[in-house]
């Protein structure tokens, strides 16, 4: 029986694999659920060599998760409301407009708001209700994505493709500075750590990695190695 982190994390994998956004390549699919099914019955795989195959998978469907969850974020700007007054009961919906009186938005309610406003009760209810309104949303976005947007949508995929490939390649980078890294393993394995909770954020088993931070990272890097150094030379 695998260890409760390990089987935590497969439960990840697997909601990943249900939950693939549209136009995912079959083989790529096909491959995860393989994957999924040995992972599932070798029990004495470690935990680090199951986040490695989900690092795999996530980097290959990474751009059409950003892609997706951009499309559904926009068609929730524009629908969501409309989508979660339809299914709210009148008392709430009475609650809801008093929320928005309050200067309280659609938006918030993804947030602290719902403690800040609503009774336990009311969270609940509104919590519930939220679940189905954002698989609605995603049900309507997976059909506008593979008709009338489809284009846009592939479109979104490459732009995100390739901010991957840049990615990638400065993940490399940094990989090489950690194995050139022989006089500071300290160092080495600082820059390791941060490479690896970057891939968690292509995962899903952390949050979406920020290119912009990653750029800053290759240069903070490399001035810690440079003064590492420049001061060992100074001590000798």
């Amino acid at each position: 029986m695998h260890h409760p982190v390990v089987k935590h994390t497969i439960d990840i994998f697997e909601r990943i694999l249900n939950d693939l956004p549209p136009l995912v390549p079959k083989d790529v699919s096909d491959d995860m659920e393989h994957a999924l099914e040995q992972i599932k019955l070798n029990v004495d795989l470690t935990l680090l060599e199951v986040e490695d195959t989900m690092i795999v998978f996530g980097k290959a469907i990474w751009p059409y998760r950003r892609a997706f969850d951009e499309f559904v974020s926009t068609c929730e700007g524009k629908l969501g409301e409309q989508f979660l007054s339809a299914r709210l009961t009148k008392p709430m919906k009475h609650r809801y407009k008093e929320f928005t009186a309050h200067g309280g938005e659609y938006r918030q309610l993804h947030s602290g708001a719902l403690v800040d406003f609503f009774t336990p009760e009311e969270r609940q209810e509104l919590t519930l209700v939220l679940i189905t309104v954002r698989q609605e949303l995603q049900k309507h976005t997976a059909q506008e994505v593979l008709s009338t947007r489809q284009h846009e949508y592939q479109d979104k995929i490459v732009e995100f493709q390739t901010i991957l490939d840049d990615m990638e390649k400065r993940l490399d980078s940094l990989r090489l500075m950690a194995d050139d890294e022989q006089e500071h393993p300290q160092l080495a394995a600082e820059i390791r750590e941060h490479i690896r909770s970057f891939e968690y954020g292509l995962t899903a088993l952390g949050p979406h990695p920020d290119h912009d931070a990653l750029c800053n990272a290759e240069e903070y890097f490399h001035g810690r190695r440079t003064f590492k150094h420049l001061r060992r030379s100074y001590t000798v």
